[in-house]
């Protein structure tokens, strides 16, 4: 039982090391209709809009990955989502963010 539990840990720990130990701090210009935005529908749709963007960029990011790249994209993407959002501050877009 320790086996298995060691090598799944060991495992877990191989495949998230590279998307912890992979550069999440660049710079990107995102494009988002900040008038559009200041709507409770309008923000919903430009909220996509920056996701994918994000999404695209940190696919991008990791796109050298062989083992992880999925969780890395994933985590790339969540941290950056976060600062995206913290930066413009939009209350609209904030409370989407926040309902994620």
């Amino acid at each position: 039982m320790k086996r298995s539990l060691i090598a799944a840990a060991l495992a877990a720990s191989l495949i998230a090391a590279p998307a912890f130990a992979a550069s999440d701090t660049f710079d990107m210009a995102i494009s988002y209709d900040r008038d559009a935005a200041a709507t409770p529908e309008g923000a919903k749709a430009q909220y996509k809009v920056i996701h994918e963007q994000v999404e695209d960029r940190c696919e991008a990011e990791h796109a050298n990955l062989k083992l992880g790249q999925t969780f890395a994209t994933t985590i790339c993407t969540a941290r950056t989502m976060d600062k995206a959002i913290k930066s413009i501050d939009s209350p609209q877009l904030t409370q989407v963010h926040a309902a994620k």
